[in-house]
């Protein structure tokens, strides 16, 4: 949920100093994006190392991450996309190698959030700007494979981390990668079983989703008069 705030804090915040920026210094707008994505990580970098906590839940520190996002949908719509054959190519492949960097070589001794993190944002801005609809890369990011995961990431990001802290309460998974493997497909199968029978249905107007709240409720109320005794 503390991501979620995060998010919800910037799109609440974000659209009324836009339109008040919008309004008075409408011709500034892109360099004010910049200057807040500049602000927020010096603050993140500062922060990491004075007040941790506050850094890593609120938004000051963490705002620079979804303006970089911002900053793209501003460059498109003033500019548009210079489509260049060689940067396409290869800068969606940098990107990959930036995340994948962070991916395999930052563990819990490097600062979060602070200026490494800049190596991921950036890799993801790369794959967004310069990603093109016939490209290799582009097919692979949009085989079924990689979408169905996608559809599933919410779910995955919700089981995950009970999933994790009880396979490490119990060590039911040390030094064994075949139980390791088990954890990740359970992970997997509940992802999916969430997002067909509870995502989708949720969205939906005409589905009466009071019954399966009821339902969760319910187990709800038993596991935790079980847990009691």
């Amino acid at each position: 949920t503390w991501s979620l705030s995060i998010e919800e804090q910037f799109y609440v915040i974000f659209p009324v100093s836009l339109f008040i920026f919008f309004k008075y210094l409408k011709k500034y707008i892109t360099h004010i994006i910049i200057l807040g994505i500049v602000v927020s990580l010096i603050i993140a970098d500062w922060g990491i190392r004075n007040h941790p906590s506050f850094n890593f839940y609120l938004l000051p520190a963490r705002g620079w991450e979804l303006l970089a996002g911002t900053l793209l949908a501003k460059l498109e719509l003033q500019h548009g996309r210079v489509s260049h054959k060689i940067f396409n190519k290869i800068l969606p492949l940098l990107g990959i190698f930036l995340i994948g960097y962070s991916v395999a070589f930052y563990d819990h001794e490097i600062l979060h959030p602070s200026f490494h993190n800049i190596s991921p944002i950036v890799g993801v801005m790369l794959i967004i700007w310069f990603s093109k609809r016939d490209e290799l890369f582009t097919k692979i990011l949009s085989s079924k494979l990689f979408v169905g995961m996608g559809l599933i990431s919410y779910s995955l990001y919700l089981w995950h981390y009970p999933i994790f802290a009880f396979d490490r309460l119990s060590e039911f998974s040390h030094d064994s990668m075949f139980k390791k493997l088990i954890i990740v497909l359970l992970l997997f199968i509940l992802s999916t079983f969430s997002y067909y029978f509870i995502e989708q249905p949720a969205r939906k107007k005409e589905y009466k989703f009071r019954i399966l709240f009821i339902i969760i409720f319910g187990i709800v109320c038993i596991l935790s008069f079980f847990n009691s005794k």
